[in-house]
């Protein structure tokens, strides 16, 4: 036969399912059960993510029986080896080597002895960073986030540490990355402010892409914030529609939904502040506002800009006609530190991760070889 299929890890017991294509015709056997959404190139000679699956290319997609869909997966080529990601439990692996087996594949018995151990990439003999990884996989909310942490088990992280004559400066910079990678796991926290009526909540519906808040020409509409995870452009953040912020002495209601609006406000890593340019603000209104107006991490932007005119040099956004949607997008991730993130770089993505690193870093700067190597033994999980 010139195709097997063999599941490595099971998702009983590992939480993620890795199933390997060998032979030389894995790659037909893939083609016809595998739907590519989009492909990160791991390196800059490695292909251009036009065919579902290249050397060095992680691709994110679908396992589909004709017109169903099995589950998501994650595939990654290495020579005449495919490994298969998926998560979605013991049936849809089962429904996948059943599916291969259609196809041609000859199902080889499932792996034996510990998920993490089993999980291991056969190149860098990685088990800690795999468990890792097959743990940060269930949690990943966008396709980014998931191509970030498989790349690390593939190449990445695991091929840094198992290089056998490692820089000092390349082990800092990876553990540099911890941030970046909680951020992209994590998602950021993003508040959406303003004066009522401005535009808010349309615009959060927008960043969106579905409604997550009441939209009325009524100021006040939103009374209380409003919160959900949306993906910018593969960066997933925690989105809150505040209420409008106004001075409302004599309403008691009002004032508790500025005050928990400001609260989101102080907590958050990033606040997009909403103005109109040609209404006179609401009496109290200023003083609230300017108490946002010199913080670092406001992004301040024009609304409604399809019935004002933005002012020069002054980001202008519809929520309405969507104008200015993607250089809001584009702000967001740059204002977050995530404009120029590239997914197939080494990130540590674990505090564990991040303290070997460190500590091999300094080992070699010590000219303790035996050290380090001993600190990305442990990091790699031998």
């Amino acid at each position: 036969m010139a195709v097997t299929a063999q599941l490595v890890t099971s998702p009983a017991r590992g939480g993620i399912a890795v199933i390997v294509l060998s032979g030389p015709e894995a790659a037909g056997v893939l083609g016809r059960v595998f739907v590519a959404k989009f492909s990160r190139r791991l390196c800059d000679q490695c292909g251009t993510g036009e065919t579902p699956v290249l050397p060095g290319v992680l691709s994110l997609g679908r396992i589909v029986d004709g017109e169903q869909t099995i589950d998501e997966a994650i595939v990654a080529l290495a020579g005449e080896r495919i490994e298969i990601n998926i998560h979605g439990g013991p049936q849809a692996a089962r429904a996948v080597l059943a599916l291969l087996a259609r196809q041609g594949a000859a199902i080889r018995p499932e792996a034996g002895g510990d998920a993490a151990l089993a999980f291991a990439h056969p190149a860098h003999d990685n088990p800690a960073i795999a468990a890792e990884a097959a743990e940060a996989l269930l949690a990943a909310a966008t396709p980014l986030a998931a191509t970030a942490v498989a790349a690390q088990w593939s190449g990445g992280l695991s091929a840094l540490a198992a290089n056998e004559d490692p820089s000092a400066q390349a082990l800092r910079q990876a553990a540099a990355a911890l941030p970046q990678m909680l951020r992209l796991l994590d998602g950021a926290e993003v508040v959406v402010a303003g004066a009522p009526n401005v535009g808010k909540s349309t615009l959060a519906n927008a960043l969106a892409g579905r409604q997550v808040a009441i939209v009325s020409d009524i100021p006040g509409t939103t009374r209380d914030w409003v919160r959900s995870l949306v993906d910018i452009d593969g960066l997933p953040v925690h989105l809150t529609d505040t209420a409008g912020l106004w001075d409302s002495p004599g309403h008691h209601v009002d004032r508790q939904a500025v005050e928990r609006a400001l609260e989101r406000i102080e907590r958050a890593d990033l606040v997009v502040l909403v103005h109109l340019p040609q209404e006179p603000p609401v009496p109290g209104q200023e003083a609230l506002l300017s108490r946002l107006a010199g913080l670092p991490h406001v992004l301040s932007l024009q609304g409604k800009c399809d019935r004002y005119p933005p002012q020069p040099g002054v980001l202008g956004v519809s929520g309405v006609t969507l104008a200015g949607l993607a250089q809001l997008r584009a702000e967001i991730r740059r204002r977050l530190g995530m404009a120029d993130f590239a997914p197939a770089l080494a990130m540590a993505f674990t505090q564990r991760q991040q303290q070997l690193l460190l500590e091999a870093a300094g080992a070699l700067e010590s000219h303790r070889m035996q050290d380090a190597r001993g600190a990305l033994d442990r990091l790699l999980g031998r």
